[in-house]
């Protein structure tokens, strides 16, 4: 897993300006959030490579943290940037549904 996450990384297409360059595995580590009786504790526990995902404890529907390392090696905090469930901005309430149906429905028709 963590082959495939450098091969994003290091992929032409990834223009993150906030996501640290990095060029060997080493540079930076799988982590998983910690959590207290089922609640975030805002640390994040790395994750040991030679095992599954699964052996780690992480559920289907877990999030797969990374974090970075700075040039002496030490572990630099995870920053977390949750997107917006609209991705073009749009408040849903002002979206062009089309207007209002000219359809009476099955028991309102016009004789």
């Amino acid at each position: 897993m963590k082959r495939e996450a450098l091969s994003a990384l290091i992929a032409p297409v990834n223009e993150v300006d906030d996501v640290p360059k990095v060029e060997s595995e080493n540079e930076f580590e799988l982590c998983k959030e910690s959590r207290d009786k089922g609640r975030p504790t805002g640390e994040y526990e790395v994750l040991d490579v030679s095992k599954q995902l699964k052996e780690c404890g992480l559920a289907s529907y877990d999030t797969l943290y990374m974090q970075f390392r700075d040039s002496s090696g030490e572990l630099l905090p995870v920053i977390v940037q949750t997107p917006s469930i609209d991705d073009d901005g749009e408040d849903p309430s002002e979206a062009d549904f089309g207007g209002p149906s000219t359809s009476k429905g099955k028991r309102k028709r016009d004789d």
